[in-house]
């Protein structure tokens, strides 16, 4: 009798770094933008006093992350995705929206999902106190997936996938993918990037 493992199953989510210039990046125009008027809390599901939007990212961002959306496509596991888009030809894409969260104690994001097809969120500054807090959880992300009765024990399903961040990390997942990030006691700042992304006609 042979047993088999199936490991490509539920949702594709990837986890990678970026490029020191890419952090540098965010993090020098997240400066520029932190002001009242860039302000977009209201717009977001986030319990974060301090989110902004990014201004005319198509010019300075999208170039630096198109491999991370090609490795995104090109590890995809066999399945309907990965045989629409093996027919249709080049992947091309457009970064609908691209935000910087300075999250802090205290401060949480609940379960919520973004719109598009793909999004993913950038660390550039993870601070090294909140991995030293006595929660484990404390600045975690956690994705989840499937009715939560699937998740309970002796269900043989896992419907959740808990990340601490680190700084340099991204992770792009299914933008319908639920997802929350657990508040934090250390008076420090949690720096994070989320984007949406939509796949545009491919040639």
């Amino acid at each position: 009798m042979i047993n088999l493992n199936i490991s490509a199953w539920g949702p594709h989510t990837t986890i990678g770094k970026v490029s020191d210039e890419i952090v540098n990046l965010l993090i020098d125009k997240g400066k520029e933008v932190r002001k009242p008027e860039s302000n977009c809390t209201k717009e977001l599901a986030g319990r974060l006093k301090e989110s902004y939007a990014y201004e005319n990212y198509n010019e300075w961002f999208v170039p630096l992350f198109h491999e991370h959306i090609v490795n995104y496509i090109n590890t995809l596991g066999p399945g309907a995705s990965k045989d629409t888009i093996s027919n249709i030809g080049d992947i091309s894409w457009e970064l609908t929206k691209l935000w910087i969260n300075y999250q802090k104690p205290g401060e949480h994001n609940p379960p919520h999902n973004h719109q598009g097809d793909l999004s993913f969120v950038i660390y550039p500054d993870i601070p090294k106190e909140i991995a030293n807090e006595t929660d484990e959880m404390a600045g975690n992300i956690v994705f989840e997936f499937c009715e939560k009765v699937y998740g309970n024990f002796l269900s043989f399903t896992n419907t959740a996938a808990t990340i601490a961040p680190k700084t340099g990390d991204v992770i792009i997942f299914p933008a319908h993918l639920s997802h929350h990030v657990y508040s934090f006691e250390s008076d420090v700042e949690r720096v994070s990037v989320s984007g949406n992304i939509r796949l545009k006609t491919l040639k």
